[in-house]
Order: structure tokens, then sequence, then C-alpha cells
């Protein structure tokens, strides 16, 4: 069967820069959601390509209108193409490697427009996009799962916003311990990249086979926080051992049973507004670990504290099965998408 052209199943044009304020629709920047907007310029089953800069290429794709920005281009499927065939399609397509320019790389309608695939039908689209669909629709029933937790969470912490205060260096230690490359090995590894904004959890990490210099050791069970421009509110739960960069401090409890009392409270909007504002720096603040534990947050005392870890504790748990099931998920679909889309 011949080839086709993306120009001939594809519609791509530029998103625009942000419209007035508003919570109505999602924001999709050259890399995913970057916040709400009372308006859309693109519409349901679209997809939204990375137009300009590091994420040059990354695809994402979106079942409800939604506003794109100018750093991105909105892919839409011309009339009888499957609309989630095309985001899996550009995925396959691995566009970052068509990109032009070096300092601030760049994707066109033209680059777009002239590259070709096999033309399928509509029954072969639709086949290819279910199966790869389901594993991405389980994949986002996992993510609303953690962030359900992560929601019930805060909402319980917030309950003991009147109770007495403890410091944060009270109920948890810094753990200080700094390991050469030269002996990290093949560590599970957490950058900053890896941890979500305002998420608790860590549900994702690579190895370190490519570091190359000291990080710091953590524990299954410890709590990283961003100390670097924490106003990107990136605190959260490990799951795994392993090494972190040194732009992330590793906080453990004092008491095991005061873990998930110690987690919302360094995950809280509270803590972070704190950390922003005490840190050190213009270009880069840096929040320092004194002013993090002289911080006082809610202490709802030991018994109180014992019964919110023992209702954080489950919630985690199931965090975690629903982000290695997810890992799984993403490894398959992965396997199948170049089987699916030759």
């Amino acid at each position: 069967m011949a080839d086709v052209t993306l120009g001939e199943i594809v519609a791509f044009s530029n998103g625009k820069s942000r419209p007035a304020e508003g919570s109505a629709y999602r924001t999709y920047g050259a890399n995913g959601v970057i916040g709400t907007a009372g308006d859309f310029n693109a519409g349901p089953d679209s997809t939204v390509v990375g137009r300009v800069g590091s994420y040059c290429g990354a695809v994402h794709y979106t079942t409800e209108p939604c506003w794109v920005t100018d750093n991105a281009i909105i892919a839409a499927p011309k009339e009888g193409v499957n609309p989630r065939y095309v985001y899996y399609l550009l995925k396959r397509l691995a566009l970052n490697r068509h990109r032009i320019g070096s300092g601030q790389p760049l994707l066109t309608h033209g680059i777009l427009n002239r590259l070709t695939t096999a033309r399928r039908t509509r029954a072969e689209q639709d086949s290819a996009a279910a199966v790869l669909g389901a594993l991405d629709d389980k994949i986002a029933v996992n993510d609303r799962i953690a962030a359900g937790a992560d929601a019930l969470i805060r909402a319980r912490y917030a309950t003991f916003a009147a109770r007495p205060a403890a410091r944060v260096g009270d109920i948890g230690e810094l753990v200080r311990r700094h390991v050469p490359p030269g002996q990290i090995g093949n560590a599970n590894y957490i950058a900053l990249e890896h941890m979500p904004k305002r998420r608790m959890w860590l549900p994702t990490w690579t190895d370190a086979s490519g570091v190359t210099s000291a990080k710091g050791r953590f524990a299954a069970g410890d709590i990283l926080f961003g100390k670097l421009r924490p106003y990107f509110h990136k605190a959260g739960l490990a799951f795994v051992d392993g090494v972190a960069s040194t732009d992330i401090l590793v906080v453990r409890p004092k008491d095991p049973g005061h873990r998930g009392w110690l987690l919302a409270a360094l995950a809280s909007d509270e803590m972070i507004a704190h950390a922003s504002a005490v840190s050190d720096g213009t270009r880069m603040p840096r929040a320092g670990w004194s002013d993090i534990a002289a911080f006082e947050v809610p202490w709802p005392g030991d018994a109180g504290a014992r019964e919110f870890t023992a209702f954080v504790a489950p919630l985690a748990a199931r965090v975690r099965a629903a982000a290695a099931e997810t890992a799984t998920l993403a490894a398959l679909r992965e396997t199948l998408l170049p089987r699916l889309i030759p």
C-alpha cells in the first residue's frame, strides 16, 4: 500500500499566546498542561505537538477542548481519520528527530506536512488506536488514584490547622549520606525532573548508570524535598531505595509512626510558600534545611500523628501498586506501538 504524507491526513495549526485567565479549559504548552484558560483554540480529540525549545516534538492527546500556546502545534485529524490514531502515529514518528536548529530547536508545518507514513484503512486505524488507547486509559485511571489519594490526605491535614504547632525539625531529620559517583552503581536515581509538581508521590525514577557526580542516598519511605526553586512544589514519598540529585533534600521521620504527618507537612502549600520566601538566590533560588526545619506546622500530638500515618499508609500502598502497574502498561504500550503502527 502506498505511503501518505502527514499533510494528507492531519491538519496542523499553530497555537496562540495565552488568553485571559480562566478555569474552564486546560492550557497546553510544549510539554503538556501548564495551567488553565477561559477560552479554547483546539477542539476535542486533538493532538498537541511541542513546537519549539527543549520539548520540541513532545506529543500529548486531549479528549476535551483546550487552549494551546504558541509554543506548540495543534494536530487535528482530517475527515475519515481516527483522532487517537493521529496521536499514536505522531508518537511513533519520534518528531524530535526532525527538528531544525540547535540553540532553539524548532518544528514547522512544512516539516510535519512532508513526513510520510504507510496509508492505513480506517479499520486498521481504529484497531491500533483501540489497543493502545486501552492501555493509556488504564494509566489515566492510575493517575486519578494518585491524585485522589493526594487530595484526601491534604484535606484531612487541613482539618488540623488550628492545632498547636511543632517545628518540622522536631518531626523529621535531614539524611546526609552523599555517595561519590564511583560507588553509585546501578541504583535507582531521582532528579527534580522525576518529581511531579504538587503531588506527594514519587512513582518514577531512572537508573543511575549515567550519573557522573556525587548524589544523596535515600531509602524507601524517605521524603524528598526539592530545594532548588521550591516554588515548583516538589515534595513526595520515595517508593524505592536509591540516590537523589543534590538539589533534593532527603528527610526521614524521627519516628516511623509520624511518617504520614511529616509527608503531609512537607508537601503542604504553607511549607512550600515558606521555603520559597526564605530561599537564597535570584535566578536559581535554593531553600536550606535549617529554614525548613525551623518552620512550624500543625501538630496533632503523638497519638494523632500515628493515627494520621495509619490513614496515609494504605493510600500510599495503593498508589505504589498503581504506579508499578503503570510502569508495566507503559512498557507494553511502547512494545506494541511499532508493531501496530510500523
